[in-house]
């Protein structure tokens, strides 16, 4: 755009100079004509403003280091065209503070719509945020620009990279493990309680069958056993200490995520939670599947860290004691001083990918998590 303001200015003054120094008519026609170019469109663009209209679709997720296809709608629902638009689109990773900022060029035709792609993508997982912050309309040499009063944007969730973990559960003695609640989804192994009663079909256990309803309809009979509902296991990502190293914040996200996989895989029950570095408060979601696991992620994708502040750990202990428990999976860059507080409460595994150390913690790097934390013990 700047080359065809320098273009418009070149040429307007060498038609002034023809015109005053040959008095040539036609070089004042065309400085005139030039000069009505850039400024008749000025009355269409104030009235075109306040009635243009922007939104943006983007895809739900995508995998790292592949790219979404973004498409920027323009509603003109004018009889007036708009022949240059200028779009300032800002992508910014609201997990680890990436951000783009590129200007898109398009136009609105009277009564249509113009819809205009672009790629975005990122080598990290995160929440993408995908804003149109700012809407011009320029004349056909991009001399003035009048800002339209419309923005929009959208969001797209690069999703983490899971690997293998295997959670093992260490019974704590000092803990209540028992559960009054049990799964309406699927079986498991409590034969003191009954999932369904169904038919027989063979390779089940004997000690499955049900033998006064077997005798009553003169068929076998076998009852599923129960899965009890344990939640007594926490995972929490601590978001204060965070040295803003996009690699390790990466780590941390694929780590939750993975070690949440696992235990919902095994059927386990648990809270997840991440404190909020803008409110201070700790969020806590009670996943019971991987349904809710799923519709989690975008959400804790959003959780933006600090370097300094109230710390998770600190946090929890102090508003939500309630949801300290038996087992606990403590995930961060450098630990809150608090987690010697949770460890009073319960059994804490801590995973740490900082600098500095903490007794019975596991230490993993950027370079080989996947197979530092192949198997932990909870």
């Amino acid at each position: 755009m700047i080359a065809m303001k320098l273009g418009w200015a070149v040429l307007e003054g060498i038609c002034v100079w023809l015109t005053l120094y040959y008095g040539s008519g036609g070089a004042l026609a065309l400085a005139a004509m030039l000069l009505i170019l850039s400024l008749g469109s000025l009355p269409i663009h104030l009235f075109l403003r306040k009635r243009l209209r922007v939104r943006v679709e983007a895809p739900t997720s995508v995998r790292k280091g592949d790219e979404g296809s973004i498409t920027i709608c323009l509603e003109n629902p004018t009889l007036l065209p708009a022949l240059r638009i200028r779009c300032r689109v800002t992508t910014r990773n609201q997990l680890n503070g990436e951000s783009c900022t590129q200007n898109v060029m398009t136009w609105a035709f009277p009564k249509r719509e113009r819809r205009t792609s672009l790629r975005v993508g990122s080598e990290y997982c995160g929440r993408i945020r995908i804003s149109v912050e700012q809407v011009k309309l320029y004349d056909c040499f991009g001399l003035i620009g009048v800002p339209c009063g419309c923005s929009a944007e959208a969001h797209m969730t690069v999703q983490p990279d899971t690997f293998p973990i295997r959670v093992n559960l260490i019974p704590n003695p000092d803990s209540q493990e028992d559960s009054d609640s049990y799964s309406q989804e699927r079986p498991g192994a409590d034969l003191t309680e009954t999932f369904q009663i169904r038919e027989y079909v063979p390779g089940d256990s004997m000690r499955q069958i049900h033998w006064k309803l077997s005798g009553k309809f003169d068929r076998l009979i076998v009852r599923d056993p129960a899965l009890p509902i344990t939640r007594n296991v926490l995972v929490f990502w601590e978001r204060t200490g965070q040295s803003g190293s996009v690699k390790r914040i990466d780590a941390q996200a694929e780590t939750v995520v993975s070690a949440c996989r696992s235990l919902s895989d095994s059927g386990i029950q648990f809270t997840l939670g991440w404190n909020d570095t803008d409110s201070n408060v700790c969020v806590l979601h009670e996943i019971c599947g991987m349904e809710d696991l799923i519709g989690v992620i975008p959400r804790l994708l959003c959780a933006a860290g600090r370097k300094d502040g109230v710390g998770g750990a600190s946090l929890l202990v102090q508003t939500r004691p309630d949801a300290l428990c038996g087992h606990m999976v403590y995930i961060g860059e450098e630990p809150c001083a608090d987690v010697l507080q949770m460890q009073r409460l319960g059994h804490v595994t801590a995973l740490l990918c900082g600098e500095s150390p903490l007794e019975g913690s596991i230490p993993f790097d950027v370079g080989r998590y996947r197979e530092q934390l192949g198997e932990i013990d909870v």
